[in-house]
């Protein structure tokens, strides 16, 4: 059995795929392991990202200082993405969701320092998010 930090990688890997191929995130998860293509994590996870989509890039948005979204790298975008419908949609506690983006930054991000700038970002959604 996966753990949710594979799952979050899964969804991870499938958000940076959809933004770079043609196929929808169905398409993409039939290609992925059946315990990863069946998860209701990674299910419920991507088909409610992509349909909060505007508000979750919105808020992201709404926490850069002096960025714009699109200038992010492809996989910082994903994470903050990812982190930020868990904070504002999911039962997930902040902290571990802030966590976990870290930790997917250190070991993706294009910049060694990209873990700071996204953990700076995801406490201004969660420091707004929780008022």
């Amino acid at each position: 059995m996966k753990s949710r930090h594979e799952l979050r990688e899964a969804v991870f890997k499938i958000l940076f795929q959809i933004e770079n191929t043609e196929l929808d995130y169905k398409e993409l998860l039939e290609l992925e392991q059946e315990e990863i293509a069946n998860s209701s994590y990674v299910n419920n996870t991507l088909t409610e990202i992509i349909d909060k989509l505007e508000e979750i890039d919105n808020v992201i948005s709404n926490n850069l200082k002096d960025w714009k979204l699109e200038r992010l790298s492809k996989m910082d975008r994903q994470i903050l993405r990812i982190s930020a419908y868990e904070i504002l949609h999911s039962d997930i506690p902040y902290k571990v969701s802030v966590n976990e983006a870290v930790e997917l930054s250190k070991k993706y991000s294009e910049k060694d320092e990209s873990y700071k700038f996204i953990n700076g970002v995801l406490k201004g959604i969660v420091e707004t998010s929780t008022k």
